[in-house]
């Protein structure tokens, strides 16, 4: 079989039957090439989440310390680097039916780490740009706003209160695989022209919340501070749809 027969195979048998559209088209083909040479080694997923988010920790770095469109571009494909890592270990436990929830807490915690690095890397960067502390002022709120998300999404799916509540468990983009783990989950299929509206306002938030999928774009065009306010608005809205939703049922009178 030709490498580019393997690439191909290993693509079908490893990609998820519900996929967003950056990961069909870009993300997992090109995983999909690191995904052969790493099958034959004993290179565990684990490890390639580890090394992910070394790489991220890399990207970070470099948002922040290279000047210049250029400095951005570069940075901003070392981010994406480190995406398609985040891809690779899904790929390699899927191939080698390892997966397991531990691994899968593991990725959402990686991915979190990200998350704080990226807003507080945007935000200095920004700041380093024009000196305005404004930029600091919003990337410190941006991580309260983005571990608030993170908590109560933890929260809402501890088996604890989905037992208290009868909620079903929130299926989230990164569950027991790969790929960047979104805090809202998939909604159902809207029936009304409101749960319509709110279906597409969902998917919105997805999609920026998924902000491997646009960032290149966003980095292309040199209106990083666009991302951060969008980025950072979508997560509170999140935090606090999810806080109401918490307050509604357990925040009732006991009978």
């Amino acid at each position: 079989m030709s490498l580019l027969s393997q690439i191909a195979d290993s693509y079908r048998r490893t990609k998820k039957p519900k996929d967003i559209l950056w990961n069909r088209l870009v993300a997992r083909p090109l995983a999909a090439i690191l995904l052969v040479p790493l099958a034959r080694t004993r290179v565990t997923p684990n490890q390639v989440t580890f090394a992910s988010l070394a790489v991220f920790v890399a990207a970070a770095a470099l948002l922040f310390g290279l000047p210049g469109w250029a400095g951005l571009l570069i940075a901003v494909g070392v981010l994406e680097l480190s995406y398609v890592l985040d891809c690779v270990d899904g790929q390699l436990a899927r191939l080698r039916g390892t997966s397991s929830p531990v691994g899968a807490h593991l990725d959402f915690l990686m991915d979190e780490l990200k998350a704080f690095m990226l807003v507080a890397a945007t935000g200095a960067r920004l700041w380093r740009d024009d000196g305005r502390t404004q930029w600091l002022v919003e990337a410190l709120a941006g991580l309260v706003v983005v571990a608030s998300a993170i908590s109560l999404t933890t929260f809402v799916r501890r088996p604890e209160y989905l037992r208290a509540t009868g909620a079903p468990r929130p299926q989230a983009a990164g569950d027991y695989g790969d790929g960047l783990d979104t805090a809202a989950a998939a909604p159902a299929r809207p029936r009304s022209l409101v749960a319509k509206v709110a279906g597409a306002v969902e998917s919105l938030g997805r999609l920026i919340i998924h902000y491997p999928s646009y960032l290149v774009f966003v980095a292309a065009a040199n209106r990083l501070d666009l991302f951060l306010h969008v980025y950072l608005a979508m997560n509170a809205a999140y935090a606090a749809r999810t806080i109401l939703a918490v307050l509604r049922k357990l925040g009732r009178s006991s009978a």
